[in-house]
């Protein structure tokens, strides 16, 4: 009784580390097994030699330790990089590559990016036009100057709250990027995902662009659906360097515009934006914290099925779009992945409506010591995560399945 079945879940956002682009890979896809996660769309950051060289040490690493199968978006950071658009589809069928428009300046040096104007992005943007389908560009888009510009005033003012992230990362920087990105696509005949959108304005911006007949894909998050800076979250009074998240949570509106955005097929994709950190890890300086809220993916689904279709925001179908069948068809891992048809994956999870459990961070599979959910009773949650027609999780445990049986998935090898 109450229980439904739905195609195993796309994360399409997930980091699994920062230097070490892989390092948190075990226990962050034990997790997001947890939560009826099948596939992961991981950011894979290639430091100085690029992904070429380096991609059997990232596949070895992700194959032997991995519990779900993953798909790779590519960082495009520098010079190397971006010369990798053009070989990357065939040589290991990585078709997407993500433009960091919003770093520069100290978070960007830490990382090692430094394509982020607009002439590298606009290189990049006709190189995937050249490349064809189903190569696209994914966009952080936030004005990052004005950031830097307000950051330095609000250090000046010694400024280090909870709020201050949103105020140095105010809405308008969100929106005036998003439409340049936009308009350098469209430009350049790019096809564009923009990831964790945060804003009210951001849903009319990809309505608008989608109406002009432009391809390009909106996707928000968990966390900004459902948290804001006008009730925060305990951990980020307590921790304030917590809230040190790109783009920043906004208010109650932004949140009621993008479940609209969502219900009426505007937002096309819900991605977690994991990105595991500990108390230690953020430390108290928000300025200088690691981006990310923490463990999302294994909240992804109870989040939505609690939240949208409990309480009415959306429905259970709807679900099944932007969470399986919407991701596989945007990033070309469709029809092997995100559908229950003869020939595809068996990636199933079976989800419980009625099931209530308040969240306690020390109960979830992550590595992360700290959650925004916790305290949060959710009312419906997956029971079984099947992955190519086994079952992996049985009752929220690992059923004696270990890492290690999670694949890599080529788009070359999709149809």
């Amino acid at each position: 009784a109450g229980l439904h079945v739905l195609p195993g879940v796309i994360d399409p956002h997930a980091h699994l580390g920062y230097m070490d682009t892989l390092e948190a890979v075990e226990t962050e896809t034990r997790a997001a097994a947890c939560g009826g996660v099948t596939t992961l769309g991981v950011y894979i950051l290639a430091l100085k030699e690029g992904v070429l060289r380096q991609f059997d040490h990232f596949n070895n690493t992700f194959e032997n330790k991995s519990f779900i199968d993953g798909f790779w978006h590519l960082m495009v950071i520098d010079a190397v990089t971006t010369s990798e658009i053009e070989t990357c589809p065939a040589e290991i069928g990585l078709t997407s590559f993500k433009f960091n428009m919003g770093y520069k300046g100290p978070h960007a040096d830490l990382i090692g990016i430094t394509a982020t104007d607009d002439g590298a992005v606009y290189k990049g943007f006709r190189m995937i036009n050249e490349s064809g389908p189903p190569s696209l560009a994914a966009c952080h888009t936030e004005n990052i100057d004005i950031h830097l510009m307000l950051r330095d005033e609000l250090i000046a003012q010694g400024r280090n709250d909870f709020a201050v992230w949103n105020d140095s990362r105010p809405p308008f920087v969100e929106a005036e990027c998003m439409r340049r990105a936009i308009y350098l696509a469209e430009s350049a005949g790019c096809p564009l995902y923009i990831p964790h959108i945060t804003i009210a304005e951001g849903v009319d911006i990809i309505a608008e662009a989608r109406e002009k007949g432009i391809e390009v894909t909106g996707e928000t998050c968990p966390q900004y659906l459902t948290h804001n800076g006008e009730e925060p979250a305990q951990v980020l009074l307590d921790h304030p360097a917590c809230a040190c998240v790109n783009p920043p949570l906004r208010d109650k509106a932004a949140n009621a515009r993008l479940w609209e955005g969502i219900a009426d097929g505007t937002i096309q994709c819900v991605g977690s934006d994991l990105a595991p950190t500990t108390l230690e890890m953020k430390g108290n300086d928000i300025w200088n914290a690691p981006m990310g809220l923490g463990n999302t993916s294994e909240l992804l689904l109870p989040v939505l099925l609690s939240e949208g279709v409990n309480k009415g925001r959306i429905s259970l179908e709807k679900v099944a779009e932007v969470c399986a069948l919407n991701p596989a068809r945007v990033f070309g891992i469709l029809p092997r992945k995100g559908q229950l048809t003869a020939g595809a994956d068996a990636d199933i999870v079976i989800v419980d409506l009625d099931k209530e459990v308040t969240v306690k961070t020390e109960n979830l599979r992550s590595m992360c010591d700290w959650n925004i959910y916790d305290g949060w009773t959710l009312k419906g949650w997956p029971t079984h995560t099947i992955l190519r027609g086994e079952v992996i999780v049985e009752e929220g445990e690992p059923n004696l399945y270990q890492p290690g049986q999670g694949r890599y998935i080529s788009r070359n090898d999709v149809n």
